[in-house]
């Protein structure tokens, strides 16, 4: 299974600017999640989950606990999963398709299981997404950015710029805004692959606080001279603010080291739980490395982010010794790790005990490779 995407004239032509359908973009799909498995994973792990119903026409939130498809019929409604690539191998596998894009932009996977007229209402998302279909058929509408509800109310008058039926492969990209909407031709599943967004005032405000946390004084300000003298002191002229946004500009420049540290923390942190390592015993350096010299790989965790700016590396909101920058390397690009994959650095000493203690932290699991 790959995708067959001209990515250089995909981003120059549609990413952030219009919608398209690229049909049989997945070759040789293969479904990573069945309708079964994803019921058993949102009962056993109690996982991020909506169930909507199409009531009247509309579509509605059920807010009770979901305990199986059973008692929904066969009409009608659809049962929503965030982030299910925390929780299932293949789901993680197949969201690597689009490793394109930065580890860091890419958000979690969302699959869809609806019935014969199930879907999700109308609804305009604040991030990019790509739609691909997996079992069975969709129909497909959006809408200009500029439409309403209001507006889709009146179909006749406003039609959608796209109107398509999505099968098994294909793939929809949405940028953020284009109101949209799906109502299932049979039974079907579909996957969201959602990307990071954020604005900058949120981002400022919280990184200013992680700067107070560490007891930063930042620069004083005081007028220079020949901001004192004017003809009417109650004004505030354009040089005063210039001068406070020139301060503002001295801090951040200032701050580059602090600001990359508080990013490759944050985004090395999923917006959604992760699962958790099955209690396991406390390991030694010395035992970590002999299960590795063996026929057994450390497994991370689904959904676990490694990223790295430079040499710098970052690990669900941790940073790790830059010294061992090539062995965080090999753990960063692979969720399965092995000794062969380690060997230069693998009689380390301070490298094991690293590695150690991130493992006793619950990263990951050791397992006999296949």
């Amino acid at each position: 299974m790959y995708l067959m995407i001209n990515w250089q004239d995909f981003l120059q032509h549609y990413w952030q600017k219009h919608p398209v359908l690229l049909k049989q973009a997945v070759v040789d799909f293969i479904n990573p999640v069945s309708p079964d498995e994803l019921a058993k994973l949102v009962i056993e792990k109690a996982l991020d989950s909506q169930l909507i119903k199409k009531v009247n026409g509309k579509c509605q939130v059920v807010h009770n606990v979901f305990n199986g498809y059973k008692s929904l019929g066969r009409h009608n409604w659809s049962l929503k999963v965030q982030a299910i690539n925390h929780w299932h191998r293949p789901a993680e596998e197949f969201m690597y398709l689009f490793r394109t894009f930065p580890d860091w932009y890419r958000e979690d996977l969302t699959v869809s299981f609806s019935v014969p007229g199930g879907g999700l209402g109308l609804y305009a998302k604040t991030s990019d997404v790509f739609i691909v279909q997996g079992i069975g058929r969709s129909r497909w509408r959006i809408w200009n950015p500029l439409s309403s509800v209001v507006h889709y109310d009146q179909k006749n008058f406003f039609p959608s710029i796209i109107n398509e039926e999505l099968v098994s492969g294909d793939v929809l990209y949405i940028p953020k805004g284009f109101p949209h909407e799906a109502i299932s031709s049979e039974t079907a599943l579909s996957y969201c692959i959602n990307f990071w967004t954020d604005n900058s005032l949120r981002m400022i405000r919280n990184w200013t606080e992680s700067l107070s946390d560490k007891n930063h004084r930042g620069i004083e300000y005081s007028p220079s001279p020949d901001l004192l003298m004017r003809d009417d002191p109650t004004e505030i002229l354009p040089q005063d603010i210039t001068a406070i946004q020139n301060i503002m500009n001295q801090f951040l420049l200032q701050q580059r080291d602090d600001l990359e540290t508080w990013f490759g923390q944050q985004m090395s942190q999923s917006s959604y739980d992760l699962p958790m390592a099955p209690a396991a015993q406390v390991y030694q350096p010395s035992q970590v490395q002999s299960i590795l010299q063996q026929d057994i790989s450390l497994c991370r965790l689904m959904g676990l982010r490694m990223l790295h700016i430079g040499d710098r590396y970052f690990l669900n909101g941790e940073s790790l010794a830059s010294n061992h920058a090539g062995a965080w390397n090999i753990m960063a690009h692979n969720t399965t790790i092995n000794g062969y994959m380690l060997r230069k650095f693998i009689d380390d000493n301070d490298f094991m005990t690293q590695l150690t203690l991130l493992i006793n932290k619950g990263i990951g699991i050791f397992r006999v490779s296949a």
